[in-house]
């Protein structure tokens, strides 16, 4: 069974990696936009999946574990980034948008406390452990991510960009799980390219995605911003 899910899950997410680019370079809502985001978007889920069975079946480690919280989180953002488009119009919010996002909003403290842990850990043993920030800073990110959510379900009128809120939404967090993806395939292979890497190359390669995926996915809010004269809230 462990095979059986580790084949699935390297197979989807090499499709996802690969398939994930074009969208994102493809002209908004054209036919290849949207097919092969929807492909996209599938091969997320079964990875996120996979990644669970991954750690059913296999022996318990910290590595494991946050791997599997980048994919839970890669499917956080595809889920919403997917559902931004069915809210375009007058799509309520449904008990499925809060459950998602409370999932989400519980693996982010889930991760904190582990990180405070480490932290713990690291205060006795002398040293500083990578796994401290690592937890801390994605489960802060991913906590931030789930906050927004709650607001805006409470209070739609206080979205941070207005009528376009679907639109921006759909952009930074399908952009944020392909950043989450890209992330966790470095992770696994630094290993292998650089097997005694030290605490610093771990933390840049768990830092240096977001920063030059950010930098891109914030390049296209601002464009998009800008075409529709929108001043954000």
């Amino acid at each position: 069974m462990k095979t059986f899910f580790l084949i699935t899950h390297i197979a989807f997410g090499f499709l996802a990696l690969g398939v994930g680019i074009v969208p994102m370079l493809s002209k908004k809502g054209n036919r290849l936009h949207n097919q092969t985001g929807l492909a996209y978007y599938w091969s997320m889920m079964i990875v996120a999946f996979s990644s669970i069975g991954l750690v059913l079946t296999s022996q318990f480690n910290d590595g494991r574990l946050f791997l599997t919280g980048i994919a839970v989180f890669s499917f956080y953002l595809c889920f919403t980034g997917k559902r931004a488009l069915q809210q375009r119009g007058n799509e309520p919010v449904r008990w499925y948008d809060w459950a998602v996002s409370s999932a989400m909003g519980f693996a982010s403290l889930m991760m904190m406390a582990y990180g405070l842990y480490y932290v713990q850990r690291s205060m006795v043993a002398g040293q500083v452990y990578s796994m401290s920030i690592l937890f801390l800073a994605f489960g802060l990110f991913s906590g931030t991510n789930a906050l927004y959510d709650f607001r805006k379900y409470l209070s739609p009128e206080k979205a941070k960009y207005g009528s376009k809120e679907w639109f921006f939404i759909h952009i930074e967090r399908m952009g944020g799980s392909y950043i989450a993806t890209f992330t966790a395939f470095a992770l696994v292979n630094i290993r292998y390219i650089f097997p005694e890497a030290p605490t610093a190359v771990v933390v840049g390669t768990w830092i240096m995605p977001g920063i030059v995926g950010g930098f891109f996915i914030g390049r296209a809010v601002r464009k998009y911003a800008a075409k529709f004269h929108l001043t954000v809230q």
